[in-house]
């Protein structure tokens, strides 16, 4: 089985910004390394879309700044979603045919991930963004994740968390680099 998990990176805003923008909805918030911040939110990590989507919008348009969505399902298919002002840009998908018992070879190749965009909203090294993007030597939706982050710059601990991994403290080195800090007070 592989791994599971959602997750928001933003350009800008600090930890503690972000924290009380979130107020009670249940997230867990990275510490804000070179000017990037992580957000592990609880409803996404079902795996739903649309609440990943939601989460993104309302960070992205509260703050005015670039917000890139991912969601890693079984480590087969990496999922991510730009948004800037509000407002969805450009999406990407890892393997558009995950769900098509009946899909040829062209439904699975990535689709989407406008390389200049991304770049744009958050620095890095197109090249090595397109090489992430596109390359078909990924075997696992993580090592593509992670291979996009380091394009980007993005901090490490970008890739392999999600809200229940943090909830578990099933976490590596990078994730507990991350002082992940709960919106809750209670928690």
């Amino acid at each position: 089985m592989g791994s599971f998990y959602t997750n928001v990176t933003l350009r800008g805003p600090a930890q503690e910004e972000v924290l009380a923008h979130l107020g009670d909805r249940a997230c867990y918030v990275s510490r804000t390394s070179d000017g990037f911040t992580v957000v592990l939110d609880e409803a996404s990590e079902a795996q739903d879309l649309d609440d990943l989507l939601e989460v993104t919008a309302s960070l992205s348009a509260r703050f005015d700044c670039p917000a890139l969505a991912a969601l890693n399902h079984d480590d087969g298919v990496l999922y991510m979603t730009l948004f800037e002002h509000g407002e969805q840009v450009d999406q990407y998908n890892s393997y558009p045919g995950f769900d098509d018992d009946d899909a040829d070879e062209a439904g699975n190749e990535p689709v989407g991930g406008d390389t200049a965009s991304w770049v744009a909203a958050f620095g890095g090294d197109a090249g090595a963004l397109d090489a992430a993007l596109r390359d078909s030597e990924f075997v696992l939706a993580t090592q593509r994740h992670a291979a996009v982050v380091a394009a980007l710059g993005m901090p490490d601990f970008a890739v392999g968390t999600g809200y229940n991994y943090v909830e578990a403290d099933d976490v590596g080195p990078e994730g507990e680099a991350a002082g992940f800090v709960h919106t809750s007070a209670g928690d």
